[in-house]
């Protein structure tokens, strides 16, 4: 019996040895990768992000907001943090662990739109965050998400689990066979050269109408996210970016959700700038979907967004 309880402590011990190699290894092969996502937590960690000028949102800042536009307009050095899929909570996550690592911005541009202020309950992208599951705060956002347990933050190997494809990345990664393209990717941003496509709005626009989701938690935790900047002198520009006209008519309560950022600017005394009903908003030869701008729309967008926020007066120049 003895004997068996031994070797039984060996086998944990050895498998246990294993997953954390087989983890180092196929996280290492996720960030050689190239990700857009990977590389940008990879640079807040790494404190290598030195703007003064922060853009914070989903997908909807990533494809629509330059920074090379605003650095060239507004003399600024920005640098674009937008996660794609992810609503204001995992937003406001990526901000806290930029500033534990880099400093403090002097402007933050964050988006405030109709998807903004809803919970997400499955993870998008999980790959993304493998590398950095040691993050209190990272650990406590995706715990409440379906697909993860606490033993993932401690065993790397554990995050791979049922996920094949992140397996196979990973390893691909690490062996330098697969690399994603990240040619265009500019400071977190990249513009997507690509034309309009309806499929998405026609899904959008069959049903009845669309109920743009507010979560409470989530509005008070944008609350506190203002709060704490206002507190330490950190300026917020909240934007609404261009979204292709017919679906956001299409929301039953797109006043609700505007009301609420207009409250914000006013208690806080932060600029709301909405382009809800922008001349670009009207035009598909601007998108490539229904929620997003393309090359050519977010060029337009950056350049005009630039000049509204050169208008308020509130930067101090380099």
């Amino acid at each position: 019996m003895k004997k068996f309880i031994i070797k039984i402590f060996q086998f944990t011990i050895l498998l246990t040895i294993s997953a954390y190699i087989l983890g180092y290894l196929l996280n290492k092969g996720i960030e050689k990768l190239g990700d857009r996502d990977t590389n940008i937590w990879d640079n807040i960690i790494h404190s290598r992000i030195h703007s003064n000028v922060i853009i914070n949102g989903s997908s909807r800042v990533w494809v629509h907001i330059s920074p090379q536009i605003l650095d060239s307009l507004l003399h600024v050095d920005s640098y674009n943090l937008g996660i794609d899929g992810y609503p204001f909570n995992m937003q406001d996550v990526r901000f806290k662990i930029f500033e534990k690592y880099n400093k403090k911005p002097q402007l933050i541009i964050q988006s405030a739109d109709l998807n903004t202020l809803y919970r997400r309950s499955d993870p998008y992208n999980k790959s993304q965050f493998f590398n950095y599951m040691r993050e209190p705060l990272l650990q406590d956002e995706l715990i409440m998400m379906k697909g993860f347990s606490s033993f993932d933050f401690y065993i790397p190997a554990l995050c791979y689990r049922s996920n094949l494809l992140s397996i196979y990345d990973g390893l691909t990664g690490f062996l330098d066979m697969k690399h994603y393209n990240t040619e265009g990717v500019y400071k977190g941003y990249k513009g997507q050269d690509q034309k309009w496509n309806g499929i998405e709005l026609e899904k959008i626009l069959s049903g009845d109408s669309l109920v743009s989701e507010i979560d409470p938690k989530i509005v008070q935790q944008f609350d506190f996210f203002l709060n704490y900047c206002k507190g330490n002198n950190i300026q917020v520009i909240m934007v609404f970016p261009p979204e292709y006209i017919k679906a956001t008519e299409f929301t039953k309560n797109k006043q609700e959700v505007i009301d609420i950022y207009r409250s914000f600017s006013k208690k806080y005394d932060f600029s709301f700038l909405d382009y809800s009903t922008d001349s670009l908003c009207y035009d598909t030869t601007y998108f490539y979907n229904a929620q997003h701008l393309n090359k050519t729309g977010a060029e337009l967008f950056s350049t005009k967004l630039a000049h509204d926020i050169d208008s308020l007066g509130i930067l101090k120049k380099k």
